[in-house]
């Protein structure tokens, strides 16, 4: 894990994690009860640009990473299980 909740030009990027290669920015959800809709609507279009600006700032800030492979992954929380997302957007 590089970070968590690191706020980034007014943005906050949940996780920040590298593997071998690869850096994902991975964004987290959760809601409570099935009332409330999927954590995955979440994700909307403005939110992955606001991520993926995000995302840009913080690699500024991390030159020794611009050379890795970007991913931009979801996780869920649904009734208590988590769900990864790999490439969601």
């Amino acid at each position: 894990m590089l970070a968590a909740n690191a706020w980034v030009g007014a943005y906050e990027l949940d996780l920040v994690v590298r593997r071998g290669r690869v850096v994902a920015f991975c964004e987290v959800k959760a809601k409570r009860g099935d009332g409330f809709g999927d954590p995955l609507e979440m994700v909307t279009p403005e939110k992955a640009r606001r991520v993926a600006f995000a995302a840009d700032l913080w690699l500024r800030a991390h030159p020794e990473l611009q050379r890795l492979q970007i991913r931009f992954d979801v996780i869920v929380e649904r009734r208590g299980r988590l769900e990864h997302i790999g490439g969601a957007f």
